[in-house]
């Protein structure tokens, strides 16, 4: 075979071939069209029940010498028939750790989950009327605290939660008062 017929049927077999390999980014399964955490390690998921806590992280003060920090994140009430309230949450370990939920549409120190909305999530400390206030926390950046939340009705849901400064996309998000 002459050297241009090579050529020339190469590039044929070459073209032919792109959308059969690009054929994984097709239809409403591919992997492509997926959604996936970031993969940071950054923000934590748990689970108990009908209850998730999603994207907790623990956003420490700019202030080099504070204990100071607040956690972000997300709570998520998938039942369609029952409440559920976040009546605490506790700081195991690092030890001598205080937690309080506070915030705006708090009642006393608790947040209410309503079942069976559309958006029955509720968000804590970014942009939200809720907030978890930690205090006495000495830990590292890029450290895992373990955190626990406790609801009425789906009891403890634990978390390893990685504490992150106040820098980059957690800029403006520390503490309230540091």
């Amino acid at each position: 075979m002459p050297r241009t017929a090579w050529r020339r049927t190469a590039a044929v077999l070459a073209l032919a071939a792109v959308p059969l390999l690009s054929s994984c980014a097709i239809g409403k399964d591919a992997g492509t069209t997926q959604q996936m955490p970031s993969g940071n390690g950054a923000n934590a998921d748990s689970q108990s029940g009908d209850i998730a806590v999603r994207g907790i992280t623990i956003v420490t003060s700019a202030v080099p010498s504070s204990t100071k920090a607040t956690i972000i994140g997300t709570l998520v009430n998938q039942s369609l028939t029952q409440d559920d309230v976040l009546t605490g949450v506790t700081v195991v370990s690092p030890a001598g750790v205080t937690a309080t939920i506070n915030g705006t549409a708090v009642v006393g120190t608790t947040i209410t989950l309503p079942a069976n909305r559309p958006t029955s999530a509720v968000r804590i400390g970014f942009n939200a009327d809720y907030h978890v206030d930690i205090s006495n926390l000495q830990i590292d950046p890029t450290a895992f605290a373990q955190v626990v939340f406790t609801f009425q009705k789906a009891g403890a849901v634990p978390v390893s939660v990685m504490a992150v400064p106040p820098v980059g996309i957690y800029a403006g998000l520390g503490p309230f008062t540091s």
